[in-house]
């Protein structure tokens, strides 16, 4: 079913975010645990309209010449989120703890993307703290800023 929030064109290419013929660009994540890989499909376009940081790797005088790009700085849930965000799917930050949310913060850092870090920086400031979650979330502030 398509979002109300979305225009058509939207709709559609949020559609498309998993493997089909129109994707031009991957990334590919390993899990250290387990050893294995996984891969996120995007579009350059979409990618480069939402962050000035995926224009210049695209569109810049030195273009990204690997297909899948190996992601290690970040897991690929974190990078799901992130892309959906791209996308305008907007995931629902309160459904995440204070580890991803530190993950998405640091991704919209990268990527330049200050709506996503206001986003982050409202929802945990929200939030209710209990002790038992103080310390997880100092962990997480100083590993992600």
């Amino acid at each position: 079913m398509t979002d109300p929030n979305k225009n058509d064109l939207m709709a559609g290419i949020c559609d498309m975010i998993s493997p089909n013929p129109t994707y031009d660009i991957s990334f590919s994540f390993l899990d250290q645990t387990t050893g294995e890989t996984s891969e996120l499909f995007a579009h350059k376009l979409v990618l480069a309209s939402g962050s000035p940081v995926f224009f210049k790797q695209f569109y810049g005088e030195i273009k990204e010449q690997k297909n899948p790009i190996p992601v290690e700085d970040s897991s690929s849930d974190a990078f799901k989120f992130f892309l959906d965000n791209l996308y305008n799917k907007k995931p629902p930050l309160k459904d995440m703890d204070f580890q991803l949310l530190g993950k998405m913060y640091y991704l919209a850092d990268k990527y330049l993307l200050e709506s996503l870090q206001e986003s982050v920086i409202q929802e945990v400031s929200t939030r209710k703290m209990v002790t038992e979650k103080v310390l997880e979330a100092a962990k997480v502030a100083e590993l992600n800023v």
